[in-house]
């Protein structure tokens, strides 16, 4: 199931809202509770329910960083643990590896934002190598953030583009890539405009954009806002494919128009309607001749 209701994805958000440990741990679990879903819709949804918690507990936490330091420091030293920043981030429902940012500009304020998130990708370069491991060991058990989970999302997103593409060139449909599209001078540019537009369910689509996620309502506005209305100001109506589904009430809401389609697979041949070139009987007749 791909498309949900209200009621399905306000189910699984409050399960992830009342979990209490690691978003590795989480994801395993909604696996477990929600079948039904793809595994990579209920961890996108996870992404961004722990996003929005980073976004409203960010300021309360970095205020306190003196604090959380101290804190650290007192239990680091008592026990000697790898895990005594991971088990702060849980009981403060925090996401552990920003705890570590916030911490790490506290021990060493010396040192500009750049400088704390190389030591972040790499826990070996922090002078303390207690606090080291400890930073290592939320960088290992932490699958929502980081340069790791970073790295993945990229790859992933990369991967959905090309399915596009090649699903693009499999239905005949003749188009221009991002490539393309910023080598003649645009900025804002879709994974896909099509050269020659097609019409699916009798609207017209001149772009196709890709986004390996769920869309929430939050989510979609924020792409519509970004990106999908400047597209259809350049290159008129088109269809964004959120290819872990998404809830069912954006494909209708007023922010789309009546230029954003919005599906969560690229659309079956039979579904698709191609501008066929008609060329008289004559013309081929001429062809041919030329030809010989």
């Amino acid at each position: 199931m791909m498309i949900l209701n209200y009621e399905q994805y306000s189910e699984i958000t409050q399960f992830i809202q009342k979990f209490k440990g690691i978003s590795i741990v989480c994801h395993r679990e909604l696996i477990k509770q929600f079948p039904q879903y793809r595994p990579e819709t209920l961890g996108s949804i996870l992404s961004r329910e722990v996003q929005q918690r980073l976004k409203h507990s960010h300021f309360r936490v970095s205020s306190q960083a003196e604090d959380l330091l101290g804190e650290y420091q007192r239990k680091a030293k008592s026990t000697g643990a790898l895990d005594v920043l991971l088990r702060m981030a849980i009981s403060m429902r925090f996401p552990p590896l920003s705890l570590c940012r916030i911490i790490l500009l506290a021990k060493y304020n010396q040192k500009v934002r750049a400088e704390v998130s190389e030591m972040i990708r790499n826990p070996d370069l922090i002078p303390d190598s207690l606090l080291g491991a400890n930073v290592g060991y939320c960088l290992y058990n932490e699958n929502m953030e980081g340069p790791v989970t970073d790295t993945i999302r990229r790859c992933i997103g990369e991967e959905y583009e090309v399915r596009l593409k090649q699903i693009a060139k499999d239905m005949g449909l003749v188009f221009y890539d991002e490539g393309d599209l910023r080598r003649t001078g645009y900025d804002k540019t879709p994974d896909l405009k099509l050269a020659i537009p097609c019409l699916y369910k009798g609207r017209i689509i001149n772009w196709i954009e890709s986004k390996a996620s769920f869309g929430d309502m939050g989510l979609h506005l924020k792409y519509a806002k970004d990106q999908l209305i400047s597209y259809n100001n350049r290159f008129g109506s088109g269809m964004v494919i959120y290819w872990f589904g998404f809830l069912d009430m954006i494909a209708d809401c007023a922010e789309n128009g009546d230029f954003i389609t919005v599906v969560n697979d690229f659309p079956k041949s039979e579904e698709l309607e191609l501008l066929k070139f008609n060329i008289p009987d004559s013309c081929l007749e001429e062809l041919k001749s030329d030809d010989s």
